[in-house]
């Protein structure tokens, strides 16, 4: 007999030795027992997963000569002949080849007839989403009330492609990828059987670069014994089955958490070397970075996630200590984007290697909580030496203000056990008092300081009450006598500044700026002379929204109505020339 290839001799012949597809299995099993068995079955699921295989075993469970059982003989004609593909009554179709209207009128001509020698007629239609809109409505008839001895069992990598119409009218279960720890007993037992010695890491590396899929683990096993190398080391096997060895992918790993752009270098160049795609190792270097941050989430070191071999779960670990989850979302981040440039990047190695020194040249991050931490205990440090600094030796020395928070411009992320003291912020060059102003005692101020520092004084105040900023601003200081502030202002504001309540906000204000009380005199300016009230008229006509806005009407009608000014309009005389 001519050889056969590893996914040909050990596919899996009965519902027990199916891997990974329990769900599956379960139910087919439980369906051919209690005699509910459907006409139209679909197998959906990623490639080498077992869906053609156990599409052949149900064959076998209905038409076994000992059945219907769920446990097939294979001894029996009918069951040799399904494993064999020869069977009369078993028909497996490639969609891919017969996928036009035509071939599916044949189908529909062969349905009505009984099997030859079987209970059922089955169809194995593989890649079934191949088939053209119209065959798949040709097939809709047939499909929903076929004759009982008829069973339609359709397999497809792509489902969202088959339409509603025959979805709805079949049994769908989906195959679900078969778990690195599965695939790796898998092999453990075929390479045992074999009389084929590989060591663990090899058969990890090969269940991880199969992606799920069983035929694929296969066929680089059976890669793996045709090169029947004796003496040879991991990489080397590695190397022969073009798979990224995880090893590589740890020493990038490690490389990037210290910031080594030397060692990520030279790892590509050897990547690139061995012809290694720079998009697959990506992948990897991504994985490893995700088991990181599980590794570092996982507070009681027993992730379900990371079922790992036990030289690389403690390498893990070990480099989850020096790094932080912050940096890892960080670095995931970048590895995800990084993926998808090297994939459109005509240079993928220039592209990755640009990726990697990216990641190497990332400052280390550190949670909010810690952060937390470190400044207060900036603050106690601080206090505890200000506590220690002895007094001055002055009588009554000046009354400190509460400490406040100190701001941290950085902090270095290095373990110095003191942080050095920063540079106070710049003065703010408004003054602000240091206590209750109206609790000082009586104090003179200087008029002509007060009276060079109001304009600033009236800036401030703007900010807050604008109106009355504007009031004071067609105002003058008339004099100053201690604490007592002689204030002229307009007639018609003379009211408003009489009133306590604006007396109280004013004298609030200067308190605030001056750093002390004062004592309001409120009197109204005397008329303006004929040049002054000139050249008033001047720069009314020169700017009339300037003098529209400061005019003493306008601030009281603001006031008052709470409105704003929008647009202003110069009057017009009338046509007899007597207007305003």
């Amino acid at each position: 007999m001519s050889y056969l290839v590893i996914a040909r001799k050990w596919r899996p012949q009965t519902f027990e030795e199916v891997v990974g597809q329990h769900h599956v299995t379960r139910t087919l099993q439980n369906a051919v027992l209690s005699g509910r068995v459907a006409h139209a079955y679909l197998f959906t699921g990623a490639r080498g997963v077992g869906k053609t295989s156990v599409a052949r075993i149900l064959a076998r469970s209905l038409n076994c000569e000992s059945g219907p059982s769920t446990t097939p003989c294979n001894a029996c004609s009918n069951c040799r002949e399904i494993t064999q593909g020869n069977a009369v009554d078993v028909l497996e179709i490639d969609g891919a080849s017969n996928r036009g209207i035509d071939n599916i009128r044949e189908l529909k001509e062969t349905v009505r007839y009984r099997p030859a020698k079987s209970r059922y007629k089955i169809y194995i239609i593989d890649e079934v989403h191949m088939l053209t809109t119209e065959a798949f409505n040709a097939l809709l008839k047939t499909l929903e009330e076929p004759p009982e001895h008829v069973v339609f069992i359709f397999a497809t990598t792509e489902p969202h492609k088959i339409p509603a119409t025959i979805l709805s009218r079949c049994q769908r279960f989906d195959f679900r990828r078969i778990p690195a720890e599965l695939l790796l007993k898998q092999l453990k037992e075929i390479s045992g059987r074999e009389d084929v010695r590989l060591s663990d890491d090899v058969l990890f590396a090969i269940a991880r670069e199969a992606d799920g899929s069983m035929r694929d683990a296969q066929s680089l096993l059976e890669q793996l014994l045709a090169f029947s190398g004796e003496g040879l080391s991991d990489e080397e096997i590695l190397d022969v089955l073009g798979v990224v060895d995880r090893r590589s992918v740890h020493k990038v790993g490690s490389a990037i958490l210290a910031g080594d752009v030397q060692t990520c270098l030279e790892v590509v160049g050897d990547l690139y070397r061995r012809g290694i795609d720079s998009r697959r190792f990506c992948q990897q270097l991504c994985d490893h970075f995700r088991n990181l941050l599980v590794a570092v989430l996982d507070v009681d070191g027993r992730a379900p996630e990371l079922r790992l071999p036990e030289e690389e779960d403690r390498f893990l670990r070990e480099q989850a200590a020096k790094t932080t989850s912050e940096s890892l979302y960080l670095y995931l981040q970048l590895l995800l984007k990084g993926e998808e440039d090297i994939r459109r990047s005509s240079t993928p190695r220039i592209a990755l290697e640009m990726l990697l020194l990216r990641m190497t040249q990332m400052p280390a991050l550190e949670s909010i909580d810690a952060l937390i931490g470190r400044i207060s205990d900036l603050e106690r440090r601080l206090e505890a030496k200000a506590a220690a600094v002895p007094s001055a030796g002055t009588r009554n020395p000046a009354p400190q203000a509460p400490a406040a928070s100190p701001v941290v411009w950085g902090i270095e992320k290095a373990g110095n056990e003191v942080a050095e003291a920063l540079p106070p912020r710049p003065a703010d060059p408004v003054h602000e008092p240091v206590a209750d102003c109206r609790e000082d005692p009586p104090a003179s101020i200087d008029p002509a300081d007060m009276v060079q520092r109001w304009p600033g004084f009236l800036g401030r105040l703007e900010a807050s009450n604008g109106i009355l900023a504007a009031k004071l601003g067609q105002s003058r200081i008339a004099g100053v006598a201690g604490r007592t502030v002689e204030l002229e202002v307009l007639e018609v504001f003379e009211d408003h500044f009489k009133d306590p309540a604006v007396l109280a906000e004013l004298d609030t204000s200067a308190c605030q700026y001056f750093g002390q009380s004062f004592e309001w005199v409120i009197r109204k300016s005397a008329p303006k002379g004929a040049s002054e009230n000139r050249q008033q008229g001047r720069r009314s006509r020169s700017n009339p929204k300037r003098s529209a806005m400061e005019h003493p009407a306008v601030l009281q009608a603001l006031e008052i109505l709470g409105g704003e000014l929008v647009e202003i309009r110069r009057l017009k005389a009338d046509r007899k020339g007597t207007g305003d």
